[in-house]
């Protein structure tokens, strides 16, 4: 053990400590605290999956930068994730008391924001699966380029997609103040409509600007 702690603190660079795996601690996720806490690690990647549901106090998960797998925060109490820029699989923070995730950047799998604070999303660029936002609090996507899963926006207060490109499924834009999505190349099942995007357009002129895989419903 000590001998893999020594290879792991070789590897830290000035801003990010990288951990390999939660392999490298007998109990895992309760080693993988001990020593965050421990060493005082202040920003720290790990290569590995992490299922904290069932954890008690969350503090020092704080400094996470980077996670090769999923996170899965679900119902859980944790101030901060300032930090975070990239998530390999899935994201899920439904339920929990996060305001802010300035920094992230890319979600590999689907993100879950039901039932937070979080109003913006400023530097998120790609979600690898699906992003439902109806039912929260979420008001910019001002990066957001590409969505591989579907994109349901229905009833929120986003104002502007500026730079989305390309959705994998159906995108819904119902009643949303959305006026304009000039970067646009595809949808490629249904493509949802409110009453101001392409409205002076008809169908086939739609087509002939968006690769729209599915029905265009107004």
């Amino acid at each position: 053990m000590r001998s893999l702690i020594k290879q792991i603190l070789k590897e830290e660079t000035e801003e990010v400590l990288e951990i390999p795996s939660l392999n490298f601690f007998p109990d895992r996720i309760g080693g993988l605290k001990n020593f965050i806490q421990k060493k005082n690690i202040k920003r720290w990647s790990l290569g590995d999956d992490l299922d904290l549901r069932l954890e008690g106090d969350l503090t020092w998960l704080e400094g996470l930068v980077s996670i090769s797998g999923y996170l899965d925060l679900e119902g859980k109490t944790i101030g901060s994730l300032d930090n975070l820029q990239s998530v390999g699989g899935y994201l899920d923070l439904r339920n929990t008391p996060i305001k802010f995730l300035d920094n992230l950047q890319s979600v590999g799998s689907f993100l879950q924001l039901r039932g937070t604070e979080v109003e913006s999303l400023p530097k998120l660029q790609s979600v690898g699966g699906g992003l439902d936002l109806r039912k929260t609090q979420i008001k910019d996507l001002g990066n957001l380029q590409y969505v591989g899963g579907s994109l349901d926006l229905e009833g929120t207060k986003i104002k502007s997609l500026p730079n989305l490109q390309s959705v994998g499924a159906y995108l819904d834009l119902r009643k949303t103040q959305i006026k304009s999505i000039p970067k646009l190349q595809s949808v490629d099942t249904n493509f949802w409509l409110n009453k101001y995007v392409l409205k002076n357009y008809t169908d086939e002129e739609i087509r002939g600007m968006i690769n729209v895989g599915g029905d265009i419903i107004r």
